[in-house]
């Protein structure tokens, strides 16, 4: 029996939409540049200052065995530039999270994980436990941008033509956060993501949300420096990290 052009399609899995995801963030479009990215700046009333007023609470999501072996025990993130820790400025995902529960009172558990891989652009078959809140210097940040700078709004989508092939000399980027060269560095992430279908990277400041049809503008995401000291504050299970106040 033929199938009608007016036939109902099969709803997109998780993993396929996922790979679309990929697939669509490979190429930067000019109407994907955003300029609502948050600022790491002590005038932004949203983000959460250490007493001393500069560490700032960073978010990262793992799965607990991650956290266990290898953020836990340690005090300063890896030197290595390919064993990166990605984080977001507390609140924004909490905030998203605790909204969604509110308006999907009904949503089990896997329903907020999932909802959650969406909005941080992550693989729907990678486990995620806990949220690991920790200090960090906001020196010891930057945005996995041309323009790796944490204090505006807007990732450039290109690199200057006058920019020499050392690191960019802005705040985020500095010689002791060993890497040696920034463009290459930066081409890495974009080609390791799409040559392994590992996860849809923006290069534009904001993960990828393959859940939202209106906006796949996400969080804004940020990356330790390699080697950057961090103070752990809490590791708190999804479900109450995402509990209403």
């Amino acid at each position: 029996m033929s199938i009608g052009p007016d036939a109902v399609q099969a709803t997109p899995s998780p993993k396929e939409r996922y790979n679309e995801a990929i697939r669509d963030a490979a190429v930067a479009e000019p109407t994907e540049q955003v300029s609502e990215l948050i600022p790491l700046t002590p005038d932004n009333p949203n983000l959460v200052w250490h007493p001393d007023r500069q560490r700032l609470l960073m978010v990262t999501w793992k799965s607990q065995s991650s956290f266990d072996r290898f953020i836990k025990p340690a005090t300063n993130s890896s030197s290595n530039e390919n064993q990166l820790i990605w984080v977001t400025a507390a609140p924004q995902v909490q905030q998203l999270c605790r909204q969604y529960r509110q308006q999907n009172p009904n949503a089990t558990e896997a329903d907020l994980k999932l909802r959650l891989q969406q909005y941080l652009g992550l693989d729907p078959a990678w486990n995620y436990d806990v949220f690991v809140e920790m200090w960090v210097d906001v020196r010891d940040l930057f945005r996995p941008c041309a323009d790796p700078e944490v204090s505006d709004r807007q990732c450039q989508a290109d690199f200057p033509q006058s920019l020499a092939a050392d690191l960019p000399k802005v705040a985020g980027i500095t010689p002791r956060s060993g890497i040696a060269n920034y463009q290459t560095f930066f081409k890495g992430l974009y080609y390791r993501s799409i040559r392994t279908n590992l996860q849809p990277f923006t290069g534009l400041g904001y993960t990828y949300d393959w859940g939202n049809p209106n906006s796949e503008v996400g969080a804004s995401e940020f990356i330790l420096v390699p080697g950057a000291a961090y103070t752990i504050e809490r590791a708190v299970p999804t479900g109450d990290y995402c509990k209403p106040e």
